[in-house]
């Protein structure tokens, strides 16, 4: 079994983690057949239906904010519609489980906030702006600032400790 969290494309329903144990549950939660959309520099994939544009899905702001979010060279380009699925990375051939870390910050976390890199050689990170009840409005708010910070890969969205 393999442990992912579904973004549905509805943004009034939930995110749900759910165990899948076959190619089978992946295609009931996507609508149809799968592709993968590799996060290179991150240990996860995003499983959408490979058909959505096709089928005219709605596209799924969630799932395109966070797949911006940790792609920045993608920010405005592409977008995922329907439901989707992230996953860890694949191993082998074989999806495995989605991150604790990153499950923890979209379903356990209660607030959230903005950070800027001021420098990389100190790894000095410091909070930009107020802080948010849900990742997805955080990260709403990092993609505009990604849009004008150079490099935008010293913008990342995080629980407030």
């Amino acid at each position: 079994m393999v442990t992912g969290i579904v973004i549905p494309h509805e943004t009034t329903v939930a995110l749900q983690k759910v165990e899948f144990q076959n190619l089978t549950d992946y295609q009931t939660a996507v609508g149809g057949y799968i592709e993968t959309v590799q996060l290179e520099g991150h240990p996860l994939v995003i499983v959408a239906d490979e058909d959505g544009k096709v089928k005219r899905l709605p596209i799924n702001r969630r799932a395109t904010c966070l797949w911006w979010l940790l792609n920045p060279d993608g920010l405005g380009g592409d977008f995922l519609v329907g439901d989707v699925v992230i996953l860890g990375a694949q191993k082998r051939g074989d999806m495995t489980d989605i991150p604790d870390r990153l499950t923890a910050l979209l379903l356990d976390t209660h607030e959230y906030q903005v950070q800027v890199c001021l420098s990389r050689q100190f790894n000095n990170w410091v909070p930009i702006g107020r802080t948010y009840d849900d990742f997805f409005e955080a990260t709403i708010s990092a993609l505009g600032l990604m849009e004008v910070w150079e490099p935008p890969k010293d913008v990342k969205v995080v629980a407030v400790e």
